[in-house]
């Protein structure tokens, strides 16, 4: 049986943080798009509503939730503010990475996260080492009780405002073996560059670097070295799913204000909406954007019952985000000169959403990811 709905819980999820979004974080996103970080006291109200524990368990103050509620959550969030969206994005892909570690840091790390007074970000991306993570340069080494790092993390989201990075490094450049690690940025040897991006400002993106850092052994994540990449994986290719589906959000809500833009508009005595010129462009928009959402819930759908998923992560991947890009082009061509000024949000639309073109995965890769899946490795590689 094929059921397309949402149940009354994951509408009552919904209702909940568009109320939340509508009144705490649509009016004032610009504001945080100007300071370029998000409150910390709009941060702990995120934690207040269990938003930043999705993953987490309930004993460390977690609201555990299915991967399509998430969905909900992050759709409506990305519906009214982009840096909400990555917020909650950001706490899910760490936390449960982050639940690999010792009952310690369980304990010092997973309920602080939970309640939005600490970020954890994720380091993963170097500045050769992005899509081709077997390249990472990044390394540690035992030294008695502590590891010692040594690397730079490139494009690390929240880095300017968070507490720590999960670090991926590698004990030998030439292993493929790579092992997560848990990195407080007040210990001695890390350091914080703030990077100047185009969109998603309040996101407070950086440069992670660390300089012989030493951690205790309980700063491993994951039973052994080496065993804890495959988790961060499988994070991936989930954040690829809601990677997208925040980007088709995006799009939906620059659709819906072209609309009632079209509605308005008069020209020749009659309002632009009658115009097939303008009315097909808006009929192609809403086709590509139910395709987007529902192969994104699919695939949600897909992760809750255990079924392997990551050729159609990848195909989410790849098309969500130009395809999003493309239609708040369009709903901005159709304001005309207005729609180009910064009176209206397209522009911030357009620059937020490149952001999801590039993370996770750029198009290209995905589309490696899938044509291994369906011609086989030995007719792609």
């Amino acid at each position: 049986m094929l059921d397309f709905t949402f149940t009354e819980e994951q509408n009552m999820v919904r209702s909940m943080v568009r109320d939340f979004s509508q009144k705490e974080l649509a009016a004032s996103y610009k504001e945080r798009v100007k300071a370029g970080k998000i409150p910390r006291e709009l941060i702990r109200k995120f934690g207040e509503l269990g938003l930043l524990g999705l993953n987490i368990p309930e004993q460390y103050s977690g609201d555990p939730k299915d991967t399509v509620t998430i969905g909900v959550i992050l759709e409506e969030l990305a519906h009214h503010a982009d840096d909400g969206a990555w917020l909650v994005f950001n706490n899910f892909s760490c936390g449960g990475i982050v639940s690999l570690g010792s009952e310690e840091i369980k304990q010092e790390w997973l309920p602080a996260m939970s309640l939005g007074e600490k970020i954890v970000c994720m380091g993963a991306t170097e500045a050769e080492a992005g899509s081709d993570l077997a390249n990472l340069k990044t390394t540690f080494r035992k030294d008695g009780d502590y590891y010692v790092l040594n690397g730079e993390k490139n494009c690390v989201t929240f880095a300017s405002q968070g507490q720590a990075a999960i670090v991926l490094a590698k004990a030998d450049p030439a292993s493929r073996r790579i092992t997560p690690f848990l990195v407080p940025f007040d210990f001695p040897g890390v350091s914080i560059a703030p990077i100047q991006d185009i969109g998603c400002e309040s996101i407070a993106c950086g440069i992670v670097s660390l300089e012989d850092v030493r951690l205790p052994k309980r700063h491993l994540l994951g039973d052994e070295e080496g065993k804890g990449f495959q988790a961060v994986m499988r994070t991936f290719n989930c954040a690829r799913v809601f990677a997208s589906l925040e980007s088709i959000a995006k799009a939906e809500t620059a659709l819906n204000q072209t609309i009632e833009y079209a509605k308005k508009r008069m020209q020749f005595g009659k309002p632009i909406s009658k115009f097939q010129g303008t009315s097909f462009r808006l009929a192609e928009c809403a086709t590509y954007i139910e395709l987007g959402k529902w192969l994104c819930y699919r695939i949600l759908w897909m992760r809750d019952n255990g079924l392997r998923h990551n050729k159609e992560s990848a195909m989410v991947k790849w098309w969500c985000p130009r395809i999003a890009f493309a239609i708040i082009h369009e709903c901005l061509l159709i304001h005309g000169h207005y729609g180009y000024s910064k009176d209206l949000p397209f522009d911030q639309y357009l620059r937020d959403s490149i952001l999801t073109e590039i993370g996770d995965g750029t198009a290209e890769i995905m589309k490696l990811i899938i044509s291994r899946d369906i011609l086989g490795r030995e007719f792609v590689d």
